[in-house]
């Protein structure tokens, strides 16, 4: 029984404050490696770290120990049980060659400590995009999009491009050159996202392929993101302990890039009142008034509210519940 009394104190001691040692043991990792890069390319890692502590973590600064990065600090308060990170960006166009550099994060609480990231990459100084990344921005969901990204190279005449490659499926690039002479060539990569890429935020990478036998590849980042044609708020409701038979008030808003119709409320889980505009717009604020069809108490159920509407790509979005039925018991 000692033993187990002991144990705890020791476990709650060490969950209540952070030495240097823990601090360092949050991150996912410590290290990262850019590889090679094209000259101008836009290049950045980001290092995370979760708080698994009941005290808040403070981050001061960060300091790098080589101008060919540098780091910034995007979370400096991170409550208990919440994520923070460091931006190390990769200057890729004022240096080149193999570059390394050790970032020095500093933090204030609930210790003082300072924590050593690492980061190395060769940066080509013969390759050049223009942009250096392939940048969509934001995108609807259910459309296409291309843009086209510049490659400029300086040095062997035989150079060339043999294929671009793309880990995902709705990702397609066409290189074309463009020009070549005196070891100078150009070419244009016809970057395309198809209408069928997930929602939200897209970072990939895409691999040029040459016929270099050296250095093989060079990434290419590419971002966008891709926005849902309807969007909900909330996606999820958390009602946690419902009493049977009291109905709940909750306000849904749905809104779209067209105007569209609500044409119904449907729930397994629920009896749903509420009145639907029959107008289309673009905003739709639905105050809803909501009771469990369910008589089982005490059991946490998951369900969903379907609304159907009028939109031919975009037929019904749901928004997920989860509850459980309090029991009353009568003095």
């Amino acid at each position: 029984m000692r033993t187990l009394v002991a144990t705890a104190i020791v476990v709650a001691a060490w969950a209540s404050t952070a030495s240097a040692s823990q601090l360092s043991s949050l991150f996912k990792t410590t290290n990262h490696d850019f590889g090679t890069v094209a000259r101008a390319a836009k290049t950045e890692y980001r290092f995370t770290f979760d708080n698994p502590y009941n005290q808040t973590i403070q981050v001061r600064s960060v300091r790098t120990s080589c101008g060919c990065t540098t780091p910034s600090v995007e979370t400096e308060i991170v409550p208990p049980g919440g994520r923070g990170s460091i931006l190390a960006k990769f200057n890729t166009g004022t240096h080149t060659g193999s570059r390394s550099a050790t970032l020095t994060v500093t933090f204030d609480k609930p210790t003082f400590s300072e924590i050593q990231l690492h980061v190395k990459g060769y940066i080509r100084s013969d390759v050049v995009f223009q942009p250096g990344e392939a940048t969509f921005g934001n995108m609807m969901q259910g459309t296409s999009k291309s843009i086209n990204v510049g490659v400029d190279y300086a040095g062997k005449p035989a150079w060339q491009i043999n294929q671009v490659t793309s880990s995902d499926s709705f990702i397609t690039v066409v290189p074309t050159e463009v020009s070549r002479q005196n070891g100078r060539i150009r070419y244009m990569l016809a970057v395309s996202i198809s209408s069928d890429a997930p929602v939200g935020p897209l970072e990939s990478e895409l691999v040029v392929h040459t016929n270099d036998r050296n250095l093989t590849t060079v990434p290419l980042r590419l971002m966008a993101n891709i926005a849902p044609e309807i969007s909900v708020s909330p996606q999820t409701l958390s009602l946690g302990d419902i009493v049977p038979g009291e109905p709940i008030k909750q306000l849904i808003i749905l809104k779209g890039h067209q105007p569209f119709l609500i044409k119904s409320v449907e729930s397994g889980e629920f009896e749903i009142e509420g009145k639907l505009s029959e107008e289309s717009k673009t905003l739709h604020a639905l105050p809803l008034m909501i009771r469990p069809k369910t008589v089982e108490f005490g059991k946490e159920i998951n369900g969903k509210i379907t609304f159907a509407t009028d939109l031919p790509e975009k037929p019904w979005i749901d928004v997920g519940t989860v509850f459980r039925l309090k029991s009353i018991i009568e003095k």
